[in-house]
């Protein structure tokens, strides 16, 4: 090995925070030295530790690296990030309430802003979100215990088509596990996410598919997305009754239908064969489901939640050849 690569070694090795008696012992065993395993030596305890050296048959191996610095080289570089990141988020506090409306494509600067909305919520944080799902949901479900602990209420819109999605909806039902109220619904007209009264993000797709960022502070605004956030939950499905709605709506698909043509319950126990008493249960256990106040609005439901069938899909009808 020459002085040249001995002083690179010594370099990348003293970044890894090894002592030089341990960097010796490590550069004499790339060297090919024979060394006995010595547990009561320091400089060689440090290398196993730092996963520099191993010890089989009792004689000591060195190990690559390699792998030890790509990680330290990694953690430079999360370093860097949290780094850009603070200096983000204390760019948003110092400029306070100048910029109303502020929209960005930078991923950093959108992260910044979601973490400083997750940080200032102390009342409640409540989110919209829809395909393609939000890149920071897994973060968002990380940083929920903390806020759930300041006491800091969590309600979440979701469509149900994440229902489907095994590896996202792995993420919801851990929100929910943390404590999230999390409700469903047919549709949801973009990405929202609400701090309070005080604090919206609204997030889009850009031509490039990029996200694209826009933070409001502006009171009448903020106000505004609340309002129909607020909306739309009086209009979701529960989480805990979705299971038990899909298995129901299974088993009476055929009576959903009727119910949103408008059929009489005389008619409908007429067409399925049943006691106008069964028909009266089976409607008020739908009703009590999906949360409906009328059986015309059980019907409405079910159809803006695609459980019906399309009009080339009706109950007693078989298709054209």
């Amino acid at each position: 090995m020459s002085d040249s690569e001995v002083g690179a070694a010594h370099r990348l090795l003293a970044g890894l925070g090894i002592s030089d008696a341990a960097e010796s012992l490590y550069l004499s065993l790339l060297d090919g030295e024979l060394r006995a395993a010595d547990s009561e030596d320091p400089a060689l305890s440090e290398l196993i530790e730092a996963d520099l050296a191993a010890v089989a048959d009792g004689v000591v191996n060195p190990r690559s690296a390699a792998r030890a610095l790509r990680d330290l080289e990694q953690r430079y570089r999360e370093d860097a990030r949290r780094a850009e990141t603070a200096a983000l988020e204390l760019d948003l506090l110092e400029q306070g309430g100048r910029h109303a409306v502020e929209t960005t494509r930078s991923p950093q600067r959108a992260i910044a802003m979601f973490n400083q909305l997750f940080a200032t919520a102390r009342g409640e944080f409540r989110g919209m979100d829809r395909s393609p799902y939000l890149t920071s949901a897994g973060q968002q479900a990380s940083m929920q215990p903390e806020s759930l602990r300041r006491g800091v209420r969590h309600r979440a819109l979701y469509e149900m088509a994440s229902l489907h999605d095994p590896s996202y909806f792995k993420v919801v039902a851990k929100s929910i596990h943390q404590g999230e109220e999390a409700r469903f619904v047919d549709k949801l007209p973009f990405r929202m996410l609400l701090a309070d009264e005080t604090t919206a993000l609204i997030l889009r797709q850009g031509s490039g598919n990029e996200i694209v960022t826009t933070r409001i502070t502006e009171p009448e605004l903020v106000e505004t997305f609340g309002d129909l956030f607020e909306h739309l939950w009086q209009r979701g499905v529960p989480m805990p009754r979705v299971s038990a709605i899909e298995s129901a709506l299974l088993q009476d698909r055929e009576l959903v239908w009727m119910l949103a043509s408008g059929m009489t319950d005389e008619a409908i126990a007429r067409q399925l064969g049943v006691s106008m008493r069964t028909v009266a249960r089976r409607v008020a256990e739908l009703n009590h489901l999906l949360g409906a106040q009328s059986r015309f609005q059980l019907g409405m439901q079910a159809v803006r939640l695609g459980w019906l069938p399309q009009a080339d899909d009706t109950p007693g009808t078989t298709p054209s050849a």
